[in-house]
């Protein structure tokens, strides 16, 4: 039996390995790495290729997979970031669709409710969504919840850089959305908004290189007008508010005090000069680098709910969920937000995110994802 070759390729892309790396490591040419990706290895080279990758034995053999299309994946990543950091986040992405066929082979999950708004103006098309939502122009509640109560498979980036803060793929008729953790809550909230964006506006669009620019503006534009109804900022704010009032509404609306400054500045609540003077002095309050006294980190409804199933009624918790997939105990901790233990004690379970330990927004009618206890609201059925 032969290793299949396709899981030799997307393992050394998840390790960011090159083959002329990932040879060095098994004692073979470069030429015989490209073999082994197209017919396959000798069995007798899974714990070399294990040992080199950082993945288990039985991921080597199991069935082929067909790779995420990288071309197809927008990324919320520095300008330079290299494509090896990119092939390696899109390869834990696979794994990361590989968890959740995991959860829908075993829970109805909520219908797919995310319009396609292809060619939208971005404020328009936030108001549309938000509209769609039934989220009038209140705060938006905890967005990875809402993400999930529409349809929207969100995980975590495992073993993320700074280089990369998230990434979005519709795959096999899904949408997906990859975060780190590695930022501040009120940067994955607006990186999550972001990625929402491309998925509304962009999913028809061509990512050439001169297209890119235009189109991460565009989701920018969405996710602060998505966050900060311009109606309802305008209300709580007024013109030309000072520093303190805008320090106490951005935790109103849970996003940074930079980000809610900037959306200030472009519906006309603040002038250019105002807007200028107002980020130097939030630089100086240390806002420009993080969020003091920030908000937590949001939870998943639907990992908070499964997982805890999968345990108890499918004898699948972290181990055994990695075992069946081949792939380190870690990995499912960072795909599953951190919810997923690992026996080494890699994190702890995410604290309940302010705003639902407060019970303060995350009533059903913001569009919460469902659980199985939640009364008459939508609720993950499990199937089998």
């Amino acid at each position: 039996m032969r290793l299949e070759p396709t899981r030799i390729t997307l393992a050394r892309a998840r390790a960011g390995l090159t083959k002329a790396e990932l040879a060095r490591h098994l004692g073979v040419e470069p030429r015989s790495v490209t073999n082994y990706e197209t017919r396959g290895a000798p069995e007798r080279l899974a714990p070399a290729l294990a040992q080199a990758t950082g993945f288990r034995l039985g991921y080597f053999t199991r069935g082929e997979v067909e790779p995420i299309d990288g071309t197809r994946a927008f990324f919320r990543a520095r300008r330079r970031t290299s494509a090896r950091v990119k092939h390696s986040a899109v390869a834990a992405g696979r794994t990361g669709t590989e968890v959740y066929r995991l959860i829908t082979d075993r829970f109805r999950l909520p219908a797919l409710n995310l319009p396609d708004l292809s060619g939208m103006e971005p404020e328009s098309a936030a108001v549309t969504v938000r509209a769609q939502w039934d989220l009038g122009v209140m705060p938006a509640p905890n967005l990875v919840q809402l993400a999930e109560s529409k349809g929207v498979r969100v995980l975590g980036l495992p073993g993320s850089t700074s280089d990369v803060d998230a990434f979005s793929v519709w795959d096999d008729g899904a949408p997906y959305v990859f975060l780190s953790r590695q930022k501040t809550a009120e940067r994955a909230r607006f990186d999550l908004a972001h990625e929402l964006g491309h998925l509304v506006l962009h999913s028809g669009s061509c990512l050439d290189e001169t297209a890119v620019t235009d189109i991460e503006r565009e989701a920018d534009h969405f996710a602060s007008a998505f966050l900060l109804p311009a109606a309802e900022v305008s209300a709580v704010l007024g013109r030309e508010p000072s520093v303190t009032s805008i320090l106490a509404a951005k935790r109103r609306f849970r996003v940074s005090a930079v980000a809610l400054a900037y959306r200030l500045r472009t519906t006309g609540q603040l002038t250019e000069w105002t807007y200028r003077t107002t980020a130097g002095e939030l630089a100086s309050l240390g806002y420009r680098t993080g969020e003091p006294d920030g908000i937590l980190h949001e939870r998943s409804r639907v990992f908070t709910t499964v997982l805890a199933r999968l345990r108890e009624k499918h004898g699948l918790g972290t181990e055994a969920m990695a075992d069946l997939l081949g792939v380190p105990a870690e990995e499912i901790h960072g795909l599953t937000l951190g919810h997923a233990l690992t026996a080494s004690g890699t994190g702890t379970p995410p604290p309940a995110d302010s705003a639902s330990a407060a019970g303060s927004h995350d009533g059903p009618a913001a569009g919460e994802a469902p659980t199985a206890e939640a009364g008459s609201r939508p609720r993950l059925r499990v199937v089998r």
